[in-house]
């Protein structure tokens, strides 16, 4: 019954020609919402995963500059390892004074331990006491135990006037080698 009276209702209207243009002017619009909404849809769920693919690359990109820096880190560190032949912390540290000439004023180095890192590395440790350095030879030391040919870490440094001359310095410090194991 109820679709009778609504077909009767579109013929009337169909057989009037101003409603006719309303009709197709209606049937076109909801043509067109059917087409266009989903459309707007798809367009911003791809906006949405595109700038979410952009982020995950941009963090990616991120990511693999800082793997690349860290292997070139560790690249330097290794081949470090291989450009001498120095056996032993005393060895090393008695090189760079050497080199610097501040060996005469080395009062001692005590061997404080050796132990294993990460089952690659061995790190040596010892405590290294000198007199009468002036500031100059401290920088010096600092900067050649840096750039020393194998790995050297200053771990802990105590500096104080020297109680004969206070222009000069008396530096106790704990150095640690690295090596193969």
């Amino acid at each position: 019954m109820k679709f009778d009276s609504l077909f009767t209702l579109i013929r009337d209207y169909w057989q009037d020609r101003a409603s006719r243009k309303k009709m197709v002017i209606v049937v076109v619009l909801i043509g067109f919402y059917i087409l266009i909404i989903p459309n707007l849809l798809w367009v911003r769920a791809g906006e949405k995963e595109l700038s979410e693919l952009t982020a995950k690359y941009h963090e990616f990109s991120t990511l693999s500059n800082k793997y690349r820096s860290l292997r070139a880190s560790v690249n330097a560190i290794e081949q470090k390892k291989t450009l001498t032949k120095t056996n032993s912390i005393t060895q090393a540290i008695g090189d760079i004074s050497l080199s610097i000439g501040i060996k005469e004023k080395m009062k001692s180095i005590k061997l404080t331990g050796t132990k294993k890192v990460m089952d690659q590395m061995s790190e040596e440790s010892a405590e290294i006491q000198m007199e009468k350095l002036n500031m100059s030879e401290l920088v010096h030391l600092f900067y050649k135990i840096e750039n020393a040919p194998v790995v050297l870490a200053v771990k802990r440094v105590a500096i104080k006037k020297s109680f004969e001359n206070p222009e000069l310095l008396d530096v106790t410090m704990a150095v640690s080698l690295f090596g193969g194991p």
